[in-house]
């Protein structure tokens, strides 16, 4: 120990012998010149105060006893001792005392002592200075050996009601003097027991709360004292020295081993308990880990830090409560702190691993893996693998964060050899898949070299599992993760040769995952991952276009792949024609990838024609094999497509008939589908029976065919539109009255403008009837004979 203080001598001087050079009380002499700054504070609380009746009566100098003060006061603590010396130095007056004081502003200067300790010390003086320069004070090995821990033990367990006496001075002192609290007031006339106590109770106070405290033993009068511990003489304690007292005293009658009642606080029943039952010594030490360690706040951590204290210094087991508190401390505490007592306690932890929960052997594990658990290390972590894997085995709980390792030497073959044996027998003790899941996770967490002969029978289950719940398992990173996917992989391609359905269900739901490896599949898993791509996909158009540009060198692969791409939905018709712009030579396309194109043929749906027209193209490339239904309506469109040029080429009277005749005998929807072309067709040959049978045989063609000629009539000179037209103003099958009203008011404008050849050839045409028609015919174009002479007069070169 070697605390160091400077010193302040007060007393009675003679002139010349004080610090002010004339006769009187005052400080007498002190060690530096920078305690004059404390001088105000020794005078005002800490000076001996002599008891004026005593002084009156002229008692002996014997009876006066000594005094004992302490005071923490803006950065300086003083420690003071105190005695009477009689008459003054300069005359014959009662009233000479001395006190003896020392100073510092460093609270390190006590040392481990709390102030209480220094009570007797050798040090103190007893007279006068020999000059006014004092000497300083600095603490040996023995001061406080007659106040220790173990001699204050003693002395409470030596008294009447000692341990309830401790824990309520104890639990009153940790509040004195604080704003509405009680402050502490001793009586009793023998100083030495009233040190005892207060050195048994500032010892289970920490250290900086018993520098903190002020007290004065003695005072004339506890109320002229501020200090937050006074001790009285019976005598002079007056009504404040009743323990129940209203004056705000907590009053230990040290004569009549009485004091006010004290609720005890939790710290309080926890310190004095071990401290009267433990070795003293240790518990002061615990007591000051535990205030010192940085664990503070709430109750819990008050507890905990006390737990840390008593692990450290006792080598007591810590609360399971507080074990997660403690260990944290271990890596994050105050750095002395943990450089002076961690080891110790890691190493408590690390004796019984298997007594912590898994939350405290995680914290424990990092604690290791900083090295402060030599030896024991390995020990610490098979404890959380073993907690770890009963979580995954029973809840399937599991984190799948990866451990740092452990310092060099402390994982042995033999720790790694017993991981696998816990990990090996959880995966075959028949558990659930998800479960086996977690377990697995467990090996990948503490990289436990589980091997796949040992679980490769038990594995099957959670294949089968994994296999129904694409989502339900995370592979990355998974123990036996290449074995498991080769089995993984084999189970679906099981289910994918199964049939067009399994494929379906397989790609739904391992699609994404099986795609990129989607070249080294076997063929029915590439079928299903390719087709489920293409119906699932958001890039569905780019994805077929990569896959086939790819293959477009290989003919049986390209048609391979076309098959995989659109094995479970139908190809777009612009599919179908990127198809056709990139398939190679000799590709010859399975026909499922047609199977719509087929099923729309046979559902007798209007036909689509540029997928119509794709298909005369596909089948010329020999790249799609028709079924016989489609093939029979290609044909018939293919004859189709022939009446209709060789309507258009101008065949004579009979070939026309023919044509006709073929082009009623067309199916119905293929001539819907090729309208526009027919529609030109027939405004463009006069052949009016047969036109009767085209129309009646198809009738959706009668619209377009009357918009038709009225857009014929209104913009071409020739006759036959104007012939058809009146054909069917005035046929028996007329139009509808909106269509008829149209041809009547078109043909009106023909006849307005046409010039005369057109109209006497249109009359020959009526001939191939009978005269009726030709009459008719002439008086429908008589009635125009006003419109057409003004119309000339109008346009009088316009080409007749």
């Amino acid at each position: 120990m070697s605390g160091h203080f400077e010193t302040l001598i007060y007393t009675d001087c003679r002139p010349g012998q004080g610090l002010k050079g004339n006769a009187g009380l005052q400080f007498q002499a002190r060690s530096a010149d920078s305690t004059a700054a404390a001088e105000a504070l020794v005078r005002n609380h800490l000076l001996y105060e002599p008891p004026s009746r005593w002084m009156a009566d002229r008692r002996p100098v014997a009876q006066y006893p000594p005094s004992f003060a302490h005071i923490s006061s803006d950065g300086v603590l003083a420690t003071a001792a105190g005695l009477y010396l009689g008459r003054e130095a300069n005359g014959s007056r009662e009233g000479n005392q001395l006190t003896h004081a020392v100073v510092t502003t460093d609270p390190a200067s006590y040392g481990d002592l709390r102030p209480a300790q220094l009570f007797q010390a050798r040090f103190w003086s007893t007279e006068p200075a020999p000059t006014t320069r004092s000497d300083p004070v600095r603490l040996d090995d023995g001061v406080g050996a007659d106040h220790s821990p173990v001699r204050a033990q003693a002395f409470v367990l030596g008294q009447p009601n000692g341990r309830e006496t401790l824990l309520a001075l104890v639990s009153a002192l940790a509040e004195a003097g604080r704003p509405g609290r009680s402050r502490v007031l001793f009586v009793g006339d023998d100083i030495a027991s009233i040190v005892a106590w207060l050195v048994a109770g500032t010892l289970l106070l920490p250290r900086e709360r018993a520098l903190e405290l002020g007290f004065k033993i003695y005072s004339t009068d506890p109320a002229r004292s501020a200090l937050p511990v006074v001790a009285v003489l019976p005598e002079f304690a007056g009504p404040a020295g009743r323990i129940d007292n209203p004056l705000g005293y907590a009053v230990f009658d040290l004569h009549r081993h009485q004091h006010t009642p004290v609720e005890p606080t939790a710290s309080a029943r926890r310190w004095v308990d071990l401290f009267l039952t433990e070795d003293p010594r240790d518990v002061v030490d615990a007591l000051g880990v535990a205030t010192a360690s940085g664990l503070t706040g709430d109750d819990a951590a008050e507890e905990a830090a006390a737990a840390l204290g008593l692990a450290a210094i006792l080598h007591r087991l810590p609360d399971p409560r507080h074990a997660e508190a403690i260990v944290g401390w271990l890596r994050t505490g105050p750095e002395g702190m943990r450089r002076a007592y961690g080891a110790d306690v890691a190493d408590l932890f690390a004796e019984t691993p298997e007594r912590w929960e898994q939350r405290v052997l995680v914290l424990l594990d990092e604690v290791g893996c900083d090295g402060l658990l030599p030896g024991k290390a390995a020990d610490v972590r098979l404890a959380l693998i073993i907690s770890e894997v009963e979580d995954a085995r029973v809840h399937g709980v599991v984190t799948d964060r990866r451990l740092p390792p452990l310092p060099a030497g402390e994982w042995r073959p033999d720790h790694g050899e017993q991981a696998r044996q816990l990990l090996t027998e959880a995966l075959t003790s028949g558990v659930t898949p998800d479960r086996f899941a977690a377990l697995l996770w467990v090996a990948t967490r503490f990289d436990v070299d589980v091997r796949w002969p040992d679980i490769a029978r038990a594995a099957e289950d959670f294949v089968d599992y994994w296999a129904d719940h694409p989502r339900g398992v995370r592979a990355r990173g998974l123990a036996c993760r290449d074995e498991l996917e080769k089995r993984l992989l084999a189970a679906l391609e099981d289910r994918a040769r199964r049939g067009a359905k399994e494929r379906a269900e397989v790609g739904d739901g391992w699609w994404r995952q099986l795609l990129p490896r989607v070249e080294r599949l076997p063929s029915p898993l590439a079928e299903a991952a390719l087709g489920a791509a293409v119906r699932h996909g958001d890039e569905r158009d780019s994805l077929i276009k990569r896959y086939l540009t790819g293959s477009r060198d290989d003919p049986r692969g390209f048609s391979e792949l076309a098959g995989a791409l659109w094995s479970q939905s139908a190809p777009t018709t612009p599919e179908l024609e990127l198809l056709l712009d990139l398939a190679p030579d000799g590709a010859r396309l399975p026909g499922r990838v047609f199977r719509k194109v087929n099923e729309e043929w046979t559902s007798g749906r209007t036909a689509d024609r540029r997928l119509f027209d794709l298909c005369h193209r596909l089948v010329a490339r020999d790249l799609m094999a028709p079924t016989p239904r489609l093939a029979a309506e290609l044909a018939e469109d293919a004859k189709l497509i022939d009446t209709i040029a060789a309507l258009g080429r101008g065949p004579d009277q009979r070939r026309r008939a023919a044509l006709l005749r073929q082009l009623r005998d067309c199916p119905a929807r293929l001539v819907e589908m090729r309208q526009p072309e027919v529609v030109v067709a027939l405004s463009r040959v006069v052949a009016f029976l047969n036109l009767d049978g085209v129309l009646d045989r198809h009738p959706a063609l009668r619209a377009p065919f009357v918009d038709r000629l009225v857009t014929a009539l209104t913009t071409e000179d020739g006759e036959v539109p104007a012939v058809l037209a009146y054909y069917l103003v005035a046929s028996s099958t007329t139009p509808t009255e909106p269509q008829i009203k149209r041809l009547t008011q078109a043909l009106g404008q023909w006849l307005t403008r046409s010039p005369d050849g057109p109209l006497e050839r249109a009359g020959h045409h009526y001939a191939q009837l009978d005269e009726a028609w030709r009459t008719g015919w002439q008086r429908y174009v008589d009635s125009y004979s006003g419109r057409r002479r003004r119309y000339r007069l109008a346009h009088p070169f316009r080409d007749r």
